[in-house]
């Protein structure tokens, strides 16, 4: 085949460099927009990080704050809760001692009554108390 010799068509050669240069020119506009977004981007990016960087460090510094009440809140609380547990430790161990003496009270009334009801039982099979004396003493446990 003899290139030199070819005959083509003036419109097929025309339509094809038309379409290389649409091809040129969209992939040159394409090339301009990738640019531009590119730098909108970076330009964004920069202006966002200071900002974010502003916020983030305004945020910390509250919520040290916040960590900083909170701790003193629960210091407090803590003084306080041992403070009321000494008191209650105190408290309970009076109140067991007096415990302990009404128990020991209670035993002393307890045989007294019983010494009273035997004391009864016998003056009343003697027929010393009136007639219509009903009352025991002692007992209590059965």
């Amino acid at each position: 085949m003899d290139l030199k010799n070819m005959k083509v068509p003036i419109g097929i050669v025309i339509v094809i460099v038309a379409q290389a240069f649409g091809i040129i020119w969209y992939v040159a506009q394409l090339d301009s927009t990738v640019k531009s977004l590119d730098t909108s981007v970076a330009t964004i990016q920069e202006s966002m990080a200071d900002t974010d960087i502003a916020v983030l460090q305004t945020e910390v510094d509250n919520l040290q704050d916040l960590v900083e009440k909170l701790r003193g809140k629960l210091d407090a609380e803590r003084d306080i809760r041992h403070t009321t547990l000494d008191g209650f430790d105190e408290r309970l161990s009076d109140i067991e001692k007096v415990q302990a003496v009404i128990d020991n009270e209670m035993r002393t009334i307890m045989a007294d009554h019983d010494g009273f009801g035997e004391i009864l039982a016998e003056l009343q099979k003697s027929g010393v108390l009136p007639t219509g004396e009903k009352r025991q003493y002692g007992n209590y446990g059965d």
